[in-house]
């Protein structure tokens, strides 16, 4: 009789949470889900350090610098690679593919996800043509020939010396799509008491295809802003009042504060301009000076949004051939916080030069005489996106307090855990701009 009263219970339990939620996770789901990394944690890609000798990687689809490194299975776009070498000659290098998962952990071998070969080479590089610094400037396109993707998901390309796969000259991610299912996306502002402006919860709808429409538990999302891949956002738990579609959204804590500003630099013209305050051509390399940046800045962000992308072809009008012709200049960020007061940790300068990563970015220098921060990268002619990051609080409540609202693009990476492969294929991938 205990023993169906058990019972009983465990159903009137099941039923209400179907009559909440229209569905029930069984207990084997519940202990996985336990079991299994939170998905409140913000998770990146892990890369090699790049060479010193690396400058300007660019990953794009197609022709269009300012898309993200998507590419589908189904056909369309591939993905164009191009980066710079400080070099005065080039030399031919190797390109190597390895699979992760959503969370950017490697797991499959080249064999199980490449359908040809399992590298290849890279021999399309020129020197670049009348410059003060020289280098040399390398092209690649994929999937191609003799490289093929045989499973979606995350992946990161790898560029060595020749035939040496350990000899590690900078990492990449990408990713590969099925363009399956169906996706529609939006986003809801969420007032912050001290906040000028609320934050914003990207939301996913998605129907899964049939084949595995039975399983919305194995799915996932991971938003993205503006490209910044090392701030992903990942939620794995749909809610399901719409089945069978599943949706996708963040908790209220988790939701993108204006906690920094992000800005756009165009170096196409080396001249004084509303961004640029000096220009130094005799030095090599050029210098450039920017105009100061301030933690109460509250003017709109100017231009075209980047995507976290660097843009080079796409920023002259009539260069011929900026790949191999576009100067490097040493370029002086300069940013004022409130106050003229030094924060309490180091401040650093990072954006698509760095992959929008503020670990890979640029420490500054504080200057007490100007009451100001500053820092030197140095940078090939084109449009940039950039920000200022610091583990002092200081800075991001600022800017909370502060900042305008700054269109964003919202990406969302639509994943599904599979069984028989061991990792998550990659089923959609959409974007919003709210």
């Amino acid at each position: 009789m205990r023993v169906v009263s058990r019972w009983a219970f465990g159903l009137l339990v099941c039923v209400v949470a179907v009559a909440l939620t229209m569905g029930c996770k069984s207990t084997e789901e519940a202990e996985q889900a336990d079991s299994s990394a939170p998905a409140s944690a913000t998770v990146q890609p892990e890369l090699a350090p790049p060479s010193a000798s690396v400058r300007t990687v660019q990953l794009y689809q197609g022709d269009d610098e300012q898309s993200l490194p998507v590419t589908s299975m189904t056909g369309g776009d591939g993905l164009t690679l191009e980066f710079d070498l400080l070099a005065s000659e080039g030399r031919p290098l190797s390109v190597y593919f390895q699979h992760a998962n959503r969370t950017w952990r490697r797991d499959l071998s080249p064999g199980q996800t490449l359908e040809s070969f399992q590298d290849d080479r890279l021999f399309d590089y020129r020197p670049s043509r009348g410059t003060k610094v020289p280098y040399v400037h390398y092209r690649y396109r994929f999937p191609n020939d003799d490289i093929r993707f045989r499973i979606s998901g995350n992946y990161v390309l790898r560029v060595t010396e020749r035939g040496r796969r350990d000899s590690v000259l900078f990492e990449q991610p990408f990713f590969v799509t099925e363009g399956e299912g169906g996706l529609q996306l939006d986003a809801e502002g969420l007032p912050v008491p001290g906040q000028q402006q609320p934050s914003v919860r990207p939301r996913a709808r998605f129907a899964p295809p049939s084949a595995i429409r039975g399983d919305p538990f194995g799915h996932a999302v991971c938003f993205v802003r503006n490209g910044r891949l090392a701030d992903t956002r990942c939620e794995d738990r749909p809610l399901l009042v719409r089945q069978p579609k599943l949706e996708f959204e963040l908790e209220r804590d988790r939701a993108y504060a204006p906690a920094t500003a992000e800005y756009k630099v165009d170096l196409s013209t080396l001249r004084s301009t509303a961004q640029i305050a000096r220009v130094e051509r005799t030095p090599s390399p050029i210098r450039v000076f920017l105009d100061p940046d301030y933690a109460r800045f509250t003017e709109a962000s100017r231009g075209p949004a980047l995507n976290g992308q660097t843009v080079v072809r796409g920023a002259f009008s009539a260069q011929a051939d900026p790949g191999i012709t576009a100067e490097y200049v040493e370029t002086t960020f300069a940013f004022v916080p409130a106050g003229e007061a030094p924060y309490g940790a180091p401040l650093v300068v990072a954006g698509s030069f760095s992959g929008m990563d503020p670990a890979q970015g640029t420490s500054m220098d504080w200057n007490a005489r100007e009451g100001r921060y500053e820092g030197r990268v140095l940078l090939k002619q084109g449009r940039h996106q950039y920000f200022y990051s610091t583990s002092d609080p200081s800075l991001a409540e600022e800017m909370r307090r502060t900042q305008p609202r700054r269109a964003s693009t919202y990406t969302a990476f639509v994943y599904y855990r599979d069984a028989q492969y061991n990792t998550d294929r990659l089923l959609r991938v959409g974007g919003v701009r709210p």
